[in-house]
C-alpha cells in the first residue's frame, strides 16, 4: 500500500502547524505529492436574517486572499522540496475535506487533532469525526499522543485491528502491504464481548473461552487467505480499550483499522472508530 496524494487541512493553529516534519517523513518515504488545504468558514451571521436590521459586512475575499499568502508562505518554509500544492475554499470545514479529497483524488487524507472544549480528553474534533465517516479514502489520526507527532514517524511496529469478518481479511492484507513499505512487523488484535459481573457465574467465562477459540481459528482461516501469519491478541474487553492496551505494550507506532463494519454483536468496529481513535497512544490509519 503506498500513497501518491496526500491532503494535509491546515488551521495555522499549533497543533496542525506541528506535523510539518511527519508530513515531510512521509512525502518523502511515499514519493507523495502535497496538498495543503485551508477552509475559511463564514460565520453565520454574516449571512444576517431576510427581517435582520443589520448587515454583517464579513471581508471574505480579504481574508480568502491572506489565507492563500499564508498557505504558501508555510508551504515553502515547512516543505522544501516537495511538490506542494495550497487550496483555500470557503464553507464547513469537514464537508470541503471530504470534497476536496475526492475532486482531487487523494489517496490518504492527515487529521491531527484534538477534541475542542473542557472535555478534550473525551471528544473528539466534530472536523476528524465527519472526514473518518465521510471520506472514501484512508484516514490519519492522532490524539492524544504525548510527544506530539514526531514519536511515531516510522512505522516499525504496526497494530492491526480487525473483525471477523471479509473486510479482516483485506484489512490484514493491508497491513502486510504499509509493512512490506515500512519495513515494518505487524501484530494483530482483536476483542471479543466479555463477560458481565452477574454472567460471570453462569457460565459467561466459559462462553468468553469459546467466543476466543472461534475467533483464533476464524483469523488463522484469514490469514491463509492473506498469505500472512502474524502474531495474535485475541482479548476479552471494550474494542477501543482492548486496542489500547495492545498498542501500549507492544509500542505500536500505528494502528491500522478499518471503517466499513457496521455494528453488530462482538465486533464492529465502525462503530467505535472514534473511540479507538480517541484512546490511541499512536496514530491511527482508518482505511
Amino acid at each position: 500500500m503506498t500513497f501518491t496524494n496526500i491532503l494535509l487541512p491546515i488551521d495555522f493553529s499549533e497543533r496542525s502547524r506541528a506535523i510539518d516534519r511527519y508530513m515531510r517523513d512521509l512525502c518523502n518515504r511515499f514519493r507523495a505529492s502535497l496538498t495543503l488545504l485551508h477552509v475559511v468558514q463564514v460565520p453565520i451571521m454574516a449571512y444576517g436574517a431576510v427581517d435582520s436590521p443589520v448587515v454583517f459586512d464579513f471581508p471574505l475575499a480579504e481574508i480568502m486572499d491572506s489565507a492563500e499568502k499564508s498557505l504558501a508562505d508555510f508551504a515553502a518554509t515547512a516543505f522544501p522540496g516537495v511538490p506542494v500544492t495550497t487550496v483555500v475554499e470557503e464553507g464547513e470545514p469537514g464537508s470541503c475535506i471530504v470534497e476536496v479529497a475526492k475532486a482531487r483524488g487523494v489517496d490518504l487524507i492527515m487529521m491531527p487533532t484534538r477534541g475542542h472544549g473542557r472535555f478534550r480528553a473525551a471528544l473528539l474534533g466534530s472536523v476528524t469525526a465527519k472526514a473518518l465517516h465521510d471520506a472514501t479514502c484512508p484516514v490519519w489520526t492522532e490524539a492524544h499522543c504525548e510527544g506530539g507527532s514526531t514519536d511515531h514517524l516510522e512505522w516499525r511496529n504496526i497494530l492491526c485491528a480487525i473483525d471477523t469478518d471479509h473486510e479482516g481479511t483485506q484489512l490484514i492484507s493491508t497491513a502486510a502491504s504499509l509493512a512490506a513499505t515500512s519495513k515494518g512487523s505487524v501484530h494483530i488484535v482483536h476483542a471479543v464481548a466479555p463477560p458481565d459481573a452477574a454472567g460471570a457465574r453462569y457460565g459467561a467465562s466459559e462462553f468468553t473461552a469459546f467466543l476466543k477459540d472461534q475467533a483464533r481459528q476464524t483469523i488463522g482461516s484469514m490469514q491463509a487467505l492473506a498469505a500472512t501469519d502474524f502474531p495474535v491478541c485475541i482479548e476479552a474487553g471494550r474494542t477501543p480499550e482492548v486496542i489500547r492496551y495492545d498498542a501500549l505494550n507492544h509500542q505500536a507506532d500505528l494502528i491500522l483499522i478499518g471503517r466499513g463494519v457496521l455494528p453488530r454483536f462482538a465486533g464492529g468496529l465502525r462503530s467505535q472508530a472514534y473511540a479507538i481513535v480517541r484512546d490511541a497512544p499512536c496514530p491511527v490509519l482508518s482505511v
